[in-house]
């Protein structure tokens, strides 16, 4: 057992990057508008991605066909207005949701999968800048297509224009779901699908990233180390050689977990977000873990505890190295409403923000990109018009060198009151006889966990400096170390 060092100090506030408070959103935009359902991918598949000259490109799955098809929507940066929508696809066979990216030359690739008796698989389709015509479908599963082949992620490796593309489904022998990934390079056309995954058992929920040099990092959820339950995985490709599989959501007492998304920044580092919750806490939360030249980070929860369900994140890395992160949650009027965060250059995630108010509808499945001009893209489909429609929202960051001001109370002097073990926090029983609120916060102030009277689990936070700060704030707070 360790215990916390407390001791008096000032936090000295400094100039620092731009704060998630300082974006400026648009007016939403409704992208359609039928009486049939329109429903975008998954956070982890991407329906939405932004080329070189700022076209913002968004594909969805749409219910005004049968069989269900692909439909796909174009902002015109040149006219800066949206195209008119289209449909992608005329198969004879249901489509699923779509995932897509751009390469650097402006290329758009679009994948999605299709069941039906004659056989199910993974397609793709792809947009030519250059001629600025779309590309026939064309399967790429051709190796696994007499098993059913799931929701494919789609990547491109920065400057090269290769094209990567996961998804989970049964392989020609076997019970299970496996991982698979399959390449595509400009000169040789696509590779053979490779199984990423090798445990004998489900896999599902897969999301995938590109880095520099064709780094690449897969994550999905299963029981691949015999888990009690479904947990995130990664599975890193590092200058060529595939890494052995990791545990990402290792979280104490951790309980089954969901939807991970995953993003490389420009450093090459690798973000996975998503949501799930431990026996310690009754509501799912997001979470947040990062992989770099040192290993991986421990794990934040970026939503904070909170007395409703926290879901289906989405997760993206600009180029001056912030990350942007949305996901769903219930508030105020118990509508699921469209939730923002952001981690800023010096690795601080910022409070979540509220991007929506509906009070008849509620969001499902954002997903978020952002293009080198400061631009956030967020898409997500909803029924406040009645119907499910695909919705769109755009947000502008501002340049480097804006304070990043800290909260006024995080003046810290010595007090006591709490004590800390490796994966538990002791707060003191207060001696009145109404238990205290009290909430712990990180040394920027963001609130990561509320806490009870006696032990609080901690496990899943990153070593560091914390605060417990009371109901009432003109109170001075406690620091806190947590050690590992």
């Amino acid at each position: 057992m360790k215990t916390a060092a407390v001791g008096c100090f000032l936090l000295v506030v400094l100039a620092g990057p731009a704060r998630a408070t300082d974006v400026t959103w648009d007016t939403i935009v409704g992208l359609t508008d039928d009486a049939a359902g329109q429903l975008t991918g998954y956070g982890g598949q991407h329906s939405i991605a932004v080329d070189a000259g700022g076209n913002v490109h968004v594909a969805w799955l749409d219910q005004r066909d049968v069989p269900y098809q692909v439909w796909y929507r174009r902002y015109d940066a040149g006219t800066s207005t949206w195209l008119a929508e289209t449909a992608l696809t005329t198969r004879p066979a249901k489509c699923f949701r779509p995932g897509m990216a751009c390469d650097s030359a402006g290329n758009v690739h679009l994948v999605w999968h299709i069941e039906s008796y004659t056989g199910p698989g993974i397609w793709c389709k792809r947009y030519d800048a250059a001629t600025e015509r779309w590309k026939p479908d064309t399967l790429i599963d051709a190796t696994t297509t007499l098993q059913p082949q799931s929701y494919p992620s789609v990547a491109c490796v920065p400057g090269s224009g290769d094209v990567e593309v996961a998804w989970y489904g049964l392989p020609d022998t076997g019970i299970s779901n496996q991982v698979f990934v399959k390449e595509w390079h400009q000169t040789a056309g696509w590779d053979s699908a490779m199984p990423a995954s090798t445990a004998p058992v489900n896999h599902d929920q897969v999301s995938l990233a590109a880095g520099t040099n064709g780094d690449l990092a897969v994550v999905w959820c299963g029981l691949d180390f015999g888990n009690d339950y479904k947990q995130v995985f990664c599975r890193r490709r590092v200058s060529g050689v595939w890494q052995d599989i990791e545990l990402g959501s290792d979280l104490p007492t951790g309980l089954t977990q969901y939807a991970p998304g995953v993003a490389f920044d420009h450093d090459g580092a690798i973000h996975v977000v998503w949501h799930g919750r431990s026996l310690m806490n009754t509501y799912q939360q997001v979470f947040y873990r990062r992989h770099d030249a040192a290993g991986w980070s421990g794990i934040d929860s970026i939503s904070g505890v909170r007395a409703y369900q926290q879901q289906f994140p989405s997760i993206v890395c600009d180029a001056t190295g912030r990350c942007h992160a949305v996901w769903c949650s219930k508030a105020g009027s118990g509508r699921t409403q469209l939730i923002y965060a952001q981690r800023d250059t010096n690795g601080v995630w910022s409070s979540p923000m509220i991007l929506t108010g509906f009070d008849s509808a509620s969001i499902s499945y954002p997903s978020i990109t952002c293009d080198a001009g400061g631009g956030i893209h967020i898409v997500w489909h909803d029924d406040h018009t009645g119907n499910q429609d695909v919705y769109y929202l755009h947000g502008v960051m501002p340049g480097p060198g804006v304070s990043e001001s800290r909260p006024s109370f995080l003046i810290p002097c010595a007090s006591s009151g709490a004590t800390v073990v490796r994966n538990r926090l002791i707060l003191a029983e207060a001696s009145r006889r109404k238990p205290q609120a009290a909430s712990l916060l990180s040394i920027s102030g963001r609130r990561v966990m509320d806490l009870h009277p006696g032990p609080n689990d901690v496990g899943c936070l990153p070593a560091g400096v914390y605060f417990v700060v009371g109901e009432r704030r003109a109170v001075r707070p406690s620091a806190v170390v947590i050690v590992r």
